[in-house]
């Protein structure tokens, strides 16, 4: 930053404390020189930063399955899975006569994923072990899962059939938080997972692929789930300067929901240009996206002289509802503001066929339909997220074929 650049930040520090957002973005953008030291983590090339998988609980069970699995081609052969194992023996297991299992060779153990939903399950039928992984990044545990999968593991592999004191259950967690299931499930870290993979990995000479890779996945565990100290302290340097500025940005930034409502908005888009709703962006907004379709609005027509609760003369909307990215749903709203006569009457008609939840004289806002709700992934896959909104259209053309026909019924 030259001199004038300087003295500009400087005299806006003392003479607008409370500087409004374009001059604290302004200022940032001065002195974006503060960023370069950051250029050692943002500059280096990183498989997972480009997939956007770095802290997809998913991939990392992907990725851990392929490093325990013996018999891939990552070339540090069963020294992950000993790793594991003699983490448990060190910092868990109460069993004095370990040295069978320490000296175990593991190069025929099979590994799963998702076998009964476990993450990660290392069988060796010769050896008659089990090694049982859960793992948790973002997450937390759900529905009683850990005594269910010991419980599936105890009658699968029974102490009766040779696994007495041949099965480990290891509760993995980026801080190495305790499991529900304690005496059972053996708590382990990130940083225990970085401390084995390194070790194996200083030991061998890897083919260039394996070892761009594998490096890649430390210094993603380093960064992302661990925590590098020296990015952190980078990090709080720049954000003590600059805290308003970034703070702005973050609000700001592309989210999970905003990703989730752009893949609504090109869905509607489409549906509109082939003819199949009437999609109403000035409308809209991430959490709704309304359209308005041909049954609906013969149904219920527009009454130019009113507004409803939107400000349109016409008095529903199908709203796509999007739930903070995570979960999506069609539901018919019906607003009462300013509705006519006429029109109230056929809302009432409606209640009657298909009762709101919520019952009230003094209605503003009902909802009489509401179709299959749909989680999405966590990659926010359009193909699959398409497919999911045109199940729910169907549910939406089911009910209004229900609806017309319930109107015509009670109308004779």
């Amino acid at each position: 930053m030259n001199q004038v650049e300087q003295q500009f930040v400087m005299d806006n520090e003392i003479a607008s404390p409370e500087k409004d957002d374009a001059t604290v973005l302004k200022g940032f953008l001065l002195d974006i020189e503060c960023l370069d030291p950051l250029a050692e983590w943002t500059s280096k090339f990183n498989l997972f930063d480009i997939l956007k998988i770095s802290r997809v609980e998913i991939r990392h069970s992907n990725m851990l399955s392929w490093l325990l699995n013996p018999t891939e081609n990552h070339g540090l052969g069963d020294s992950i899975l000993r790793g594991f194992i003699q983490y448990v023996v060190s910092s868990f297991s109460d069993d004095a006569d370990v040295f069978d299992t320490l000296l175990m060779d593991c190069h025929d153990f099979a590994v799963h994923r998702e076998w009964h939903n476990i993450d990660v399950l290392a069988v060796s039928d010769k050896k008659q072990f089990v090694l049982c992984i859960e793992n948790k990044i973002d997450s937390e545990e759900h529905n009683n899962q850990l005594n269910r999968y010991r419980r599936q593991i105890e009658e699968t592999y029974p102490d009766d059939k040779g696994y007495k004191n041949k099965k480990m259950y290891i509760y993995l967690s980026p801080e190495g938080e305790e499991a529900s299931d304690s005496d059972n499930w053996c708590s382990m870290s990130y940083s225990d997972v970085l401390n084995i993979i390194e070790s194996a990995r200083r030991k061998v000479k890897l083919l260039p692929d394996a070892q761009l890779l594998i490096d890649n996945y430390i210094d993603t565990i380093r960064r992302d789930i661990v925590g590098d100290e020296r990015l952190a302290r980078i990090c709080a340097e720049i954000y003590a300067k600059h805290q308003k500025a970034l703070d702005l940005i973050f609000e700001n930034r592309p989210d999970r929901s905003s990703k989730l409502a752009e893949i609504i908005h090109t869905w509607a888009v489409e549906k509109r240009k082939k003819g199949v709703i009437e999609y109403v962006p000035d409308k809209s907004s991430k959490t709704y996206t309304r359209f308005k379709t041909k049954v609906m609005s013969a149904i219920m027509p527009d009454a130019p002289e009113a507004r409803s609760g939107w400000g349109t003369s016409n008095h529903y909307f199908y709203e796509i509802r999007n739930n903070n990215g995570r979960e999506f749903f069609i539901q018919l709203a019906v607003s009462s503001k300013d509705i006519p006569a006429d029109l109230r009457a056929v809302c009432d008609r409606i209640n009657e066929q298909f009762p709101c939840r919520v019952q009230k004289a003094n209605w503003q806002w009902r909802t009489h339909f509401t179709s299959r709700h749909s989680k999405t992934d966590e990659e926010l896959s359009e193909e699959k997220i398409f497919e999911q909104l045109n199940k729910q259209l169907e549910d939406v053309q089911a009910f209004e074929v229900k609806l017309q026909e319930a109107l015509r019924t009670t109308a004779e």
